[in-house]
């Protein structure tokens, strides 16, 4: 594409993250709207709107930043696309999105914990369920930031290797 990598990777980002941040907000609506109609409970989101809208941002970047990373590390579509979506279900199993961490065996514990999915739901959880504030959700913010500045430097150091 012409342009620099840098142009071309700030709107991928950009294109990427407000992706990212309509899907919560849908996924949000879901549970504020929908479930209540099939019998559950309605989802709580608390006044703390400035906190919900910073670790979505988090995590819509460190999302993008490992897709991006993806993208650049495979040469087809398909490889990129399979690798990806298996990584993120093994990573979903291993981290609390399935199974809860605390029911887990310490070794599996202890890696989880090391996951930016893991860093997501934690911030999540501190803020629908404990009553969260910024404050709390900082430090799971921070982690998330800079596994994006991590993914996207890899991806700029791969693919300037692999241009020549």
């Amino acid at each position: 594409m012409p342009g620099s990598y840098v142009t071309v990777m700030a709107g991928k980002i950009s294109a990427y993250l407000f992706i990212c941040l309509i899907q919560c907000v849908l996924m949000l609506l879901v549970g504020i709207y929908i479930l209540p109609l099939l019998g559950l409970p309605t989802l709580v989101i608390g006044n703390n709107i400035t906190a919900i809208a910073i670790v979505a941002i988090s995590c819509g970047l460190a999302a993008t930043g490992y897709g991006i990373l993806i993208g650049t590390l495979f040469s087809t579509h398909q490889q990129a696309s399979t690798f990806g979506a298996v990584s993120i279900v093994i990573l979903a199993a291993l981290c609390g999105i399935w199974v809860p961490v605390y029911v887990m065996p310490e070794s599996i514990r202890m890696l989880s914990e090391i996951s930016p999915l893991y860093w997501a739901l934690s911030a999540f959880h501190k803020l629908f369920i404990g009553g969260g504030t910024i404050a709390g959700i900082l430090l799971y913010v921070f982690k998330l930031l800079l596994f994006f500045i991590c993914t996207l430097f890899a991806a700029f150091l791969f693919n300037k290797t692999k241009k020549q």
